[in-house]
């Protein structure tokens, strides 16, 4: 067994994952006296498909995946394919992002959490009834989830190599050896 802390960053990342849906699901309740809701996972496909090697991406996916759909109205399995669909096109276009600097990640996430949110939506769509409240609540929902994330993504990415150095993981040094 392999007990290089490289070899365990995606448990590090999905143990940050799933309090961040435990936090997000907590926030979201508090919102909804407001009838908002706030939907961030592009946040949390683009980091490993910017950071980590192919397999512990896949394997963080997956268990992602499973996480965020034991919390919804939906079957098990709801969110993989398309999760996996949008990790493996950021993860084999990532050579041309660049990773140092916020303003090209930032638009990544944004685009990645507006095509998870395109599909949450017409999933809904095809579940309830679709009349202009709902297509505006969705639109008020987007607008909100993108304007938040446009101002927290750079900081949540920082925020997410910081804990991966506190256990001796260099992202950075991880993805030069990769290459």
């Amino acid at each position: 067994m392999d007990k290089n802390p490289d070899s365990f960053q995606w448990l590090i990342l999905f143990i940050l994952q799933a309090i961040g849906l435990i936090l997000l699901s907590q926030l979201n309740q508090s919102l909804a006296s407001l009838s908002l809701f706030l939907f961030i996972n592009g946040l949390f496909l683009a980091f490993p498909a910017l950071y980590l090697p192919i397999g512990q991406g896949i394997g963080l996916v997956f268990l992602f995946s499973i996480f965020y759909d034991s919390g919804e109205s939906w079957s098990i399995g709801t969110s993989l394919i398309p999760n996996l669909v949008v990790f493996t096109i950021v993860f084999y276009l990532r050579n041309r992002i660049n990773h140092d600097r916020r303003e090209i990640i930032k638009p990544v996430v944004l685009l990645i959490n507006l095509l998870l949110f395109l599909y949450y939506t017409v999933l809904a769509g095809l579940r309830f009834e679709v009349n202009s409240q709902f297509v505006f609540l969705n639109l008020t929902h987007l607008l909100v989830s993108q304007i938040i994330l446009f101002i927290v993504s750079g900081w949540l990415i920082s925020y997410h190599k910081s804990i991966l150095l506190i256990f001796n993981i260099d992202t950075e040094a991880t993805l030069r050896a990769s290459k």
